[in-house]
Parts: C-alpha cells; sequence; structure tokens
C-alpha cells in the first residue's frame, strides 16, 4: 500500500545501519529504532533526510549558510498532520517528543489530526523522536499499538545533536502555517510553502537559539487560493508583546511552561503570501 506512512518508512530504512539500530518483536507486529542523533554523532545528510521524514516526504530541505524548506505538496499536511512535534510520549518517566506520519495513524493530537481532514490506514509506520533515552520495550509495544500499523520505524536523536538542530530549524514554516492554524485560517488553501532560516552554530543552547533564529530572521512564503490581509501583520512574531527578549528570557520568565508563553511569539520574523485568487502579493513588516 503506497501512503506517506509507507514512503516515509522507505527514507528512514535508507539510514539504517548495524550498529545503531535495534529490532523489538511483538506479536501484534515488529518496531525497529533507529538511532540518528541520541549515542551516535549523525551527519549532515542524515539531518536531512530525518527533516524531510519529519514532513512525511512531502517537503525538501537544503543547507548552505541557511536552512532552506521548501514544501510543494500538501503543506497542511506536512507541517501540522506530520512535522508538528505534537506527540507527547513519556519514557522512563521522561518526556520525548514524536513527529513524522505515524501522527496521522495515531491522531496525535486529535483535534489537529482530524482538524486538516487527512488520514490513512498504513501497514507501515514512521516516526521521529527527540529524546534523552532510548524507547524502551513496553513504550515501543504502547507506540505500535497507538499507530494500529504492524511494521513500525522510529528514528530518535537528541535535542542537542546534529540531527536536531537541523530538524528543529527546518520546522520555521511549519511555525509560519501553525500561527495561521492557530488564527483560524483555513490552511488548506495553502498550496506552496517555502522558508528560509540560519543555519546556526551546535550546542547545548539550541532550543533556545534555535527559536530566535525563527522569531527574529525566519522567512517563510506562502502561495494560497484567498487571503484574508487582516491576518498579515498578525502571522509574524513582530505582533507579539514578547518581541524584543531572547528566548531564553521568555521562557524562563513562564518558569519553563510553554503553555504560559505567549502564543503569538511563535511566528517567523517575515511573512510573504501570493494570494492567487486575487493575483496580489501581500508583505508583513520587517520590523516592527
Amino acid at each position: 500500500m503506497n501512503t506517506l506512512n509507507s514512503n516515509t518508512y522507505k527514507i528512514l530504512e535508507g539510514l539504517k545501519g548495524n550498529e545503531n539500530t535495534r529490532v523489538e518483536e511483538f506479536d501484534l507486529g515488529k518496531v525497529t529504532l533507529l538511532d540518528v542523533g541520541l549515542n551516535v554523532c549523525g551527519s549532515l545528510d542524515t539531518g536531512i533526510k530525518v527533516a524531510e521524514a519529519s514532513m512525511a516526504g512531502l517537503g525538501r530541505v537544503k543547507i548552505d549558510d541557511k536552512v532552506h524548506v521548501v514544501i510543494d505538496k500538501m503543506p497542511a499536511v506536512a507541517t501540522l498532520s506530520s512535522q508538528l512535534a505534537g506527540w507527547c510520549i513519556k519514557i522512563d518517566g521522561k518526556h520525548a517528543l514524536g513527529s513524522g506520519p505515524a501522527r496521522i495513524l495515531a491522531e496525535k493530537p486529535k483535534n489537529i489530526v482530524q482538524g486538516i481532514g487527512y488520514s490513512e490506514v498504513s501497514d507501515k509506520g514512521a516516526l521521529i523522536l527527540e529524546t534523552s533515552v532510548l524507547p524502551d520495550r513496553v513504550t515501543c509495544k504502547n507506540i505500535l499499538e497507538e499507530t494500529k500499523t504492524d511494521n513500525l520505524i522510529i528514528a530518535v536523536f537528541r535535542e542537542d545533536s546534529l540531527t536536531g538542530l537541523i530538524n528543529i530549524l527546518a520546522r520555521v514554516v511549519e511555525v509560519g502555517i501553525f500561527r495561521l492554524f492557530n488564527l483560524k485560517y483555513d490552511i488548506s488553501r495553502i498550496t506552496y510553502a517555502q522558508g528560509t532560516v540560519p543555519l546556526i552554530e551546535l550546542s547545548d543552547k539550541i532550543m533556545f537559539d534555535a527559536n530566535d533564529a525563527i522569531i527574529y530572521d525566519g522567512s517563510v512564503e506562502l502561495e494560497v487560493n484567498g487571503w484574508d490581509t487582516q491576518l498579515t501583520e498578525k502571522s509574524v512574531s513582530t505582533c507579539s508583546e514578547a518581541y524584543g527578549r531572547s528566548f531564553k528570557e521568555i521562557f524562563q520568565e513562564a518558569c519553563g511552561d510553554f503553555y504560559k508563553i505567549p502564543a503569538d511569539i511563535f511566528a517567523p520574523a517575515r511573512l510573504k503570501v501570493t494570494d492567487l485568487k486575487n493575483n496580489s502579493v501581500i508583505r508583513s513588516s520587517k520590523t516592527r
């Protein structure tokens, strides 16, 4: 069966090696654990392939002094149904964040997956997991049951790995589309999306630095069938009262609780919209 999950499975399967692979067998199926940045260093090529897999193979990533993301097929599905790290999984008391098209199979989170309206059934599933610990056997079985598939591959990496760095920055378009989703824009109108963000240095502050890069220097371009111009300035980070401060400062002010951070700060710095319906181009302001 040709599905987003089966296609993504093939992408990740191409990264398998004896030294970074573990297989767990169950009565209901098999889970292949693939270390792409947890206990191994990873590489630029691996990071790119994992980032593309997180978008269910619907997007492409290129890297120079910036990270460039292009999504010319089903941008809403590629980002919010798949790439969004929307599945929180507890492993040995610690939280891991899941992305990839296996989220569609498990409907995680249900309101977003059902809200986008794309679903599929697949005999193969693909999950990308940002984690500090390798999933144990119990966790693997639970994920297998949630996805209702019999052959699951899980690629795992640390936030502060090279794979983690590329994957977090490659969410620049997803951040822009998620902002529109929260503004109640019909994101099914988006037919094409691309974005760029500066390639920052690898460090143990990736979470802070990557968010700063997207908030203060991330650019997103969209092609849509119908645009509400009242949303343009609301769609970028400059509209937030938190704009101007480092993400570390914003995070600490919220006592480390993401749900207490002003939601409107999670947006790119710039937005360009080409409205195919009205044959017009709309740009946000670059500064406040």
